[in-house]
């Protein structure tokens, strides 16, 4: 013989494999035939089960039913047995179907029959075994396998007839249908077994006296505020003590009428989530019934809760949790009769604010058909006064691991929103802000609600600049520039080279618009418009010679454009394939270089570490300056563009009425855009020449940063206002560089401003709030932890009986882990509880 559960390479005898599974009786065995090993069990090589006295005979047994105590002696066929063969001799048994977490055994049981012994279930459960009748068993269950299927259901959602159908497949996987069938036994058992098991977890198996109430078998949030469990007895009313509710429907958890609903035993009714039945059943038909028609056009469901499905015992349910963390509150989930009907709502609701709320009196409820379900909610509870006559399986490793991410997010949403709001504050104007500040305090005062602002410590200074305008530039350095560089007209020499390079910006703008059959007409004329820019680029390189004293330049500075900011262009034609037909045309091109593509000789051709003349240098710092205030208005002119897209998009082309209409909003939306990629190009020649005239990287990073594609969208605030997902926005940083000051002359400009900035200011404090609570809410989850160890402490101390006092202690030991986990993890992130 040979075992196959067992470990190693062995070949036994019937005594000794008899002998070495006395204790493991349900290990699958294998017997030698002479050619191969065929399938065997432990009953066919006659072993015994019995109950009682550690597996060994019992005592009690008289006459026939002795057993020899030896090792071995020989049977008929000459085979050394043990003391666990059945011989002729032996004493009746009764044949026990027994189905583990590895299949389906069948063994041969002897009960004890000692005076005073137990009843026959009650020694099938002192062996770990749970017998499918009390009276009569025949089948029992193996507690590992009862343990296995309701994991299996938890995680892998695994329903009763696919879980036995697995243990007959272990068991025979070549003949499963001759395993026997106890399907119907394993829905009935696993229902007994869990409603035990949950009262043995939450104390009740301690005290016959105690009966567990409403919702007593579930637990609720670790998190959730929750006065006399895991709040101080002195807590002070503010805005963290909430109740924070989420609540909507479930439509596909359906229940069919039953043939023969009396067969419908509910062995913990009203003691877990689900609501106690008599009661709601009592309230459903104490209200009237609501007709109302939705007025929402999002929602349907309160539409639906007209409809009728005769079919269903219950079209659905409703539940309630807490809106942070997601826990459904004990005695708050109920059944549909018909849809989403408000006085189902009503009852899961209400019960829900009465769980572990003493003293809490501020309690918010998201629902999403919460517009239609508020209008008659108060009416709803002065008729109906038995909804505030009620009285009072997590996964608490991973509330603990949900708050640590909490806080995290929180401290990266403070980051990310607060230097925004300080950076876009010091670009506005003081007084502007004083007056918002004014009507925000205003508006508080009015709703009865003031929020706390974060003292001013955590505020970090941020420099900032003023950013002169391109014409103060130059008037300023026209009037110093003889005593700087002792020649006259160098500032106008340098801005003639950047209109310059506008006006070839503007040629290849042309030719991108030029149709792919362009006329004869319109390609002379852009002919034209090429030679007289080839003239003034002439003229302006024989100036460079007189402004440079002869310095030899490089070929001069030859600008690609960014393809990022030509799409809007080009969106009615196909650009790529037009620029190659311009670069094969020679009737557009007389010259060797196009106007358009030619370098222009100025001061920051050379790179500024390069340069070793000392008038040079002067120039480029001329330049340098004249290309910050060249920023400077690109920047203002990008705001100033953005700000018109928006207004297009929410005052023309979203409220549309005809093709007409839209139409014209679009193309004045497409002219838009052209001005705002015109704009960012021309910003980016202004950077690009700044990082070879020597400006220092921190003021590219932070003063002059690139403009990326994504940051030049419509503005959501004024066409999305109520969108979801604003808790981390922040604006562009062009919005908040200085020159915010000047746009808000401009009505719309101070408008856009004022509710950005207001915006931005909620974000921030909204993350604030978000770090505070998330705090407060890890110091409720260790002090529930620790609440849950005293209750414990507690039954540990009242206990009598020897089983109870160790299950007690180990559940100590339990929540103390639980605590000690909790603490070491929010370890220098907790406050001080309130």
């Amino acid at each position: 013989f040979r075992c196959l559960t067992c470990s190693g390479d062995h070949a036994w005898c019937r005594a000794c494999i008899l002998e070495a599974h006395k204790s493991l009786p349900f290990h699958k065995m294998q017997q030698w035939n002479g050619k191969c090993f065929g399938d065997t069990s432990l009953m066919q090589m006659g072993y015994l089960w019995h109950m009682g006295h550690g597996g060994r005979p019992c005592p009690s047994s008289q006459g026939s039913w002795e057993w020899e105590d030896l090792d071995v002696h020989i049977d008929k066929q000459g085979e050394g047995t043990g003391s666990h063969i059945a011989s002729e001799t032996s004493p009746p048994t009764m044949s026990l179907t027994i189905i583990h977490s590895t299949g389906v055994f069948t063994h041969n049981i002897l009960w004890c029959h000692c005076p005073g012994s137990l009843q026959q279930y009650l020694q099938l459960l002192k062996a770990g075994l749970f017998p499918a009748s009390i009276s009569w068993p025949r089948t029992a269950f193996t507690f590992d396998a009862l343990d296995n299927f309701l994991i299996d259901a938890l995680e892998c959602k695994t329903s009763a007839s696919s879980f036995f159908q697995k243990l007959r497949r272990l068991t025979n996987n070549a003949f499963p249908d001759t395993v026997p069938d106890r399907y119907r036994e394993l829905m009935r058992v696993s229902r007994q077994w869990r409603d035990l098991m949950n009262r043995k977890h939450f104390g009740f198996g301690h005290s016959s006296l105690v009966k567990p109430g409403p919702g007593n078998l579930a637990l609720f949030c670790a998190a959730c505020p929750q006065p006399g469990i895991n709040m101080p007895l002195h807590w002070q009313h503010n805005w963290l003590i909430m109740q924070r509710y989420v609540v909507d429907g479930n439509f596909t958890a359906q229940h069919m009428n039953m043939r023969q609903p009396h067969l419908n035993v509910s062995l913990s009714d009203g003691l877990g989530y689900m609501v106690t039945e008599a009661g709601y059943q009592a309230h459903l038909s104490s209200v009237m019934e609501s007709k109302d028609r939705s007025s929402c056009s999002n929602h349907r469901a309160v539409n639906a809760a007209n409809t009728n499905r005769s079919n269903l015992r219950a079209t659905g349910v409703a539940a309630t949790a807490c809106a942070r963390h997601g826990c459904f509150v004990p005695h708050a989930v109920v059944d549909f009769q018909k849809g989403e009907c408000h006085m189902n709502v009503d009852y899961s609701i209400c019960n829900a604010i009465n769980h572990h709320s003493h003293d809490i009196d501020t309690s918010l409820i998201i629902y999403d058909v919460g517009c239609q379900w508020c209008i008659h909610f108060a009416e709803r509870l002065d008729l109906v006064n038995i909804l505030f006559l009620i009285t009072e399986s997590i996964n608490h490793d991973r509330t603990v691991k949900t708050l640590l991410k909490k806080y995290k997010r929180a401290i990266k949403g403070i980051n990310d929103t607060k230097s925004p709001f300080d950076e876009l504050t010091h670009s506005l104007d003081d007084e502007k802000i004083a007056i918002w500040k004014m009507m925000k305090r205003r508006l508080w005062r009015n709703e009865g609600n003031i929020l706390t602002f974060i003292s001013s410590r955590l505020i970090k200074v941020i420099h900032h600049y003023y950013s002169p305008t391109m014409a103060e530039i130059r008037l300023r350095l026209t009037e110093a520039e003889n005593a700087k560089t002792g020649r006259l007209g160098t500032v106008s020499w340098i801005i003639q080279g950047i209109n310059l390079e506008d006006a070839q910006d503007g040629l290849r703008s042309e030719f991108r618009h030029l149709p792919s059959d362009a006329t004869a007409a319109q390609k002379a004329t852009l002919q034209e418009k090429q030679q007289k820019l080839s003239a003034r680029i002439t003229a302006f390189h024989e100036t460079a010679d007189a402004m440079t004293e002869g310095i030899e330049l490089e070929a001069g500075m030859v600008h690609k454009d960014d393809a990022r900011f030509c799409w809007a262009e080009d969106e009615e034609h196909d650009w790529e394939a037009h620029v190659a037909d311009l670069e094969d045309d020679s009737e557009l091109v007389d010259d060797e270089i196009s106007a358009e593509d030619m370098g222009l000789w100025i001061p920051s051709s050379v790179p500024h570490d390069q340069v070793t003349s000392a008038h040079l240098l002067a120039l480029q710092a001329e330049e340098l300056e004249l290309r910050q205030g060249q920023a400077n208005d690109c920047l203002e002119k990008i705001r100033l563009a953005l700000g018109d897209k928006a207004v297009i998009y929410r005052q023309h082309f979203q409220s549309a009425n005809s093709v007409w209409t839209g139409t014209r909003s679009k193309q004045e939306a497409q002219r838009c855009r052209i001005k705002i990629d015109k704009y960012v190009r021309s910003y980016q020649r202004a950077r690009s020449a700044m990082e070879r005239l020597g400006m220092d990287r921190e003021s590219l990073e932070t003063v002059y940063q690139e403009i990326l594609a994504e940051q030049l969208s419509i503005d959501k605030e004024v066409t999305e206002e109520n969108r979801f997902g604003q808790g981390s926005d922040k604006l562009a940083w062009f919005w908040r560089v200085n020159n915010g000051k000047k746009d808000q002359t401009d009505t719309w400009m101070d408008e856009f401003y004022r509710v950005n900035w207001l915006k931005a200011k909620a974000r921030w404090n909204r993350w604030e709030e978000e770090l505070s609570l998330v705090q407060h809410e890890m110091g409720w989850t260790v002090s529930w932890f620790k609440s849950q160890e005293e209750k414990w402490q507690l039954r540990w101390h009242q206990a009598t009986k020897p089983g109870h006092q160790p299950y007690a202690h180990k559940q100590v030991l339990v929540w103390k882990a639980f605590a000690a986990e909790a603490e070491e993890k929010f370890k220098d992130k907790l406050l001080i509880m309130i």
